[in-house]
């Protein structure tokens, strides 16, 4: 990515320099001195006529004051005027002719007429707006000696060329001074360890001859040109006391940009940011080195907001015009994340920067949504909940008055002949009458919610008689075309529910899918164990620990986007009436999955397809029907030691009472730190189990280094709810044993301990 170089110090410093190289080596000298820096890509400047556009520097921008280069610049071109100058140190010998270049003819009998140490305050402030790599601190010795001290800020590369040329320089102003045999001399040097370079400038002192000529010369000046002199003192004491002003307010408020509450920055014309606070740190995470005078604003926002922003710089929009009113921005921060700003842009009178206030407003942003779908879900349950009185009240008398209309028809088919015309209408009414008890049983179904689920019971099982049934068979025959995929995990966890009610929700959800897939396709089931360490989908109420997925996906249609939000509300249903539908099976299914203290998550894409992803929380209990397993003698310890290292103590006393299964000696600790103090004083562990991810502390890559460093030898085994990462392969990479996923099985974690002791 292509930057602009930044902005360290001004091509006002070049412009004596290129006229003292022109006047004694020529255009040549030039070209030489220039050659390699201009036109290069990597130093880059702003296009004034439009800041957006990024150009190289060229011949005429280094002696253009109103562009400015970076210090690396600098000191590859002070490199390159060492070949052209012809002089036993080429760098002083420049910097002097600079001097006198840049100097006019009233510069030089101002200098004359006030001396050396009035030169040196002068050029010190304009070092002071013109460079900023250094600090200038001239003071005077005694009558005849003069010193510059020159502070380099930091990360500022300082090199012998450009003493050399500092030397240069303030030689040439002593010289312009008047006085006579400028002796210079570097005392200290920052390249020699010092804390500054600095100069020290001696002359020879007037004989008194020669001050009683001078002394003389004034004051016929004086005589002559009183009024002018005393004009011209008085406005530099005046401009002195302007610029000791402007300092004093500078400071004020630079003191009051700082310290503000919301996020600030001053942005140039060119849209480059020259000054941020702190609070803008907190908010973007780059520090202010990174960002002063090298962003643009386009390194900050998003495209959109970029564009909406860059017209009100480059738009022509008066200087004192603001942007008051307050608008939301999009910046992306330095681990990537989006957040919202709400962002005011002023102007700086009798500038054409700009100064922009930012408050971050994104957790509020959230917090409107969260609330907005909190909302939603209240309407949802409140909805329900009325549903299910209803559906208590009503539901025994529908069935009643449902027995005749279902079952009379039936016996009335009975006695028909085949070829009676009675026998279509007959057969329209009792199927009206079973989709009817299909409502009421849903309806039932919703009235029973709430009911504590106790039995424990296996997805894997409860797939499999569904996908064997009849009434599968019969929904299959409506859909010839589709088939239908079950991946199931070998070892699936059980979890406490009720078969009828799971039944229902599988069989729904795989009626659903044949019914979205109208040419053909495939319905994709899988099962797995999962564990979860974080809130899902910044979602609190998600627990973390042991969950057994359920995928069902299709090929299908797909659900478009405003119809997402609604598939859950009762009787809210695109389907055909005829083909399905009573318009509750989601709703049933919703139900179903929160009465299981479960969580539902449905992605869909229209055109390709839905996917619902269905999470249930795991138990270790077995179902009654199934034997207890018989432990396998291979996995069977001696008594060794086991460490287990896990920051959830339900995982920790899991994981314990299953290794104490097998017959090992298990101790426990709830963080990295107190892993490695317990290594410390008990360094006969055989193996550790270690999570790979802890909060708060150290995670297990970082444990298992220091505790490698206690002892070389520690055996581990990484045990993790994330897929295998960079962090698991670190470890295994400094000699940890296998990577086993959480949830626990008995036979995984007793294999992988044996493995590992048997190295």
């Amino acid at each position: 990515m292509h930057v602009p170089m930044p902005k360290e110090i001004n091509c006002l410093n070049f412009v004596g320099l290129f006229s003292y190289l022109e006047r004694n080596y020529g255009r040549l000298g030039i070209n030489a001195v220039i050659n390699g820096l201009v036109d290069n890509q990597n130093y880059l400047i702003r296009d004034l006529a439009d800041p957006t556009k990024l150009t190289p520097i060229g011949r005429d921008q280094i002696v253009d004051l109103n562009y400015w280069v970076s210090n690396e610049f600098s000191l590859a071109l002070l490199h390159n005027v060492c070949k052209v100058v012809t002089a036993p140190n080429p760098l002083f010998e420049a910097g002097k002719g600079a001097v006198r270049e840049n100097l006019s003819r009233s510069a030089l009998f101002i200098g004359k007429l006030f001396g050396p140490v009035f030169l040196a305050r002068q050029a010190a402030k304009i070092n002071s707006r013109f460079n900023r790599t250094k600090q200038v601190i001239p003071h005077k010795v005694n009558n005849k000696e003069l010193a510059f001290e020159l502070r380099y800020l930091p990360n500022f590369r300082v090199t012998k060329d450009v003493c050399n040329w500092n030397l240069g320089i303030y030689a040439g102003l002593m010289d312009s001074s008047g006085v006579k045999e400028v002796q210079a001399e570097e005392v200290k040097c920052v390249l020699n360890g010092d804390e500054c370079c600095e100069f020290r400038l001696q002359w020879k002192k007037s004989g008194k001859l020669n001050r009683m000529i001078r002394g003389l010369g004034i004051w016929q000046v004086k005589e002559e040109v009183q009024d002018v002199i005393e004009e011209y003192e008085g406005s530099l004491r005046e401009r002195d006391r302007l610029i000791d002003d402007l300092v004093a307010s500078e400071e004020k408020y630079k003191y009051l940009f700082e310290n503000s509450a919301t996020a600030n920055a001053i942005i140039d014309a060119d849209l480059t940011l020259s000054l941020v606070n702190s609070e803008f740190e907190k908010l973007t995470g780059y520090e202010k080195q990174v960002v002063e005078n090298k962003w643009n604003l386009n390194s900050l926002l998003h495209p959109s907001d970029f564009m909406k922003v860059k017209s009100y710089f480059v738009g022509g929009i008066n200087e004192n015009d603001d942007l008051s009113t307050n608008i939301e921005l999009d910046i992306r921060d330095k681990d990537g994340a989006m957040k919202t700003v709400l962002c005011k842009i002023g102007s700086i009178p009798n500038s054409l920067k700009r100064i922009a206030s930012m408050m971050d407003v994104t957790e509020m942003k959230r917090a409107e949504k969260e609330k907005e779908k909190l909302k939603a879900k209240l309407a949802r349950a409140e909805k329900m909940e009325a549903l299910g009185f209803l559906a208590g009240g009503v539901a025994h008398d529908l069935n009643n008055v449902l027995s005749g209309i279902v079952s009379y028809p039936e016996l009335l088919l009975l006695d028909l002949p085949e070829d009676s015309q009675l026998r279509k209408p007959i057969l329209t009414i009792q199927e009206s009458g079973l989709k009817a008890a299909a409502i009421v049983q849903d309806l039932l179904t919703l009235a029973r919610r709430n009911v504590a689920a106790t039995d424990v019971v296996n997805l894997n099982d409860i797939i499999d008689e569904y996908l064997t049934s009849a009434e599968f068979e019969k929904m299959m025959s409506f859909h010839p075309d589709v088939r239908v995929q079950f991946k199931r995990e070998q070892h699936l966890l059980n979890i406490l529910g009720s078969t009828s009610n799971l039944l229902k929700t599988i069989m729904n959800l795989i009626t659903n899918a044949a019914e979205a897939t109208i040419d053909g396709g495939t319905i994709h089931i899988a099962t797995k164990n999962v564990y979860i360490e974080r809130p899902v989908g910044g979602n609190d109420a998600f627990p973390e620990g042991d969950y057994v997925l359920l995928l069902v996906s299709d090929t299908g249609i797909g659900i478009p986007k405003k119809d997402l939000e609604r598939i859950f509300e009762p009787f809210y249903s695109k389907k055909v009436m005829d083909r399905s539908g009573t318009g509750l099976g989601m709703t049933v299914v919703w139900g179903i999955v929160t009465d299981h203290q479960g969580h539902i998550d449905v992605v869909s894409q229209e055109g390709k397809g839905t996917t619902f992803k269905l999470h249930f929380p795991a138990t270790r209990k077995a179902p009654k029907k199934l034997q207890q397993r018989t432990s396998i003698p291979d996995l069977m310890g001696n008594g060794e030691s086991i460490l287990v290292v896990d920051d959830v103590e339900e995982q920790r006393a899991l994981a314990s009472n299953m290794i104490k299964r097998l017959g090992y000696k298990v101790n426990t600790v709830s963080s990295g730190e107190a892993a490695v103090d317990f290594i410390k004083t008990n360094p006969n562990v055989d193996v550790l189990v270690l999570d790979m991810i802890m909060y708060p502390g150290i995670d297990g890559l970082e444990c298992f280094r220091r505790i490698r460093e206690v002892n070389p030898d520690q055996k581990a085994i990484i045990a993790s709810g994330f897929s295998e990462t960079d962090r698991v392969k670190g470890a295994q990479s400094m000699g940890a044993g296998v990577y086993i996923r959480k949830p626990y099985l008995l036979e995984n974690i007793g294999l992988a301990i044996r493995d590992e002791l048997r190295k």
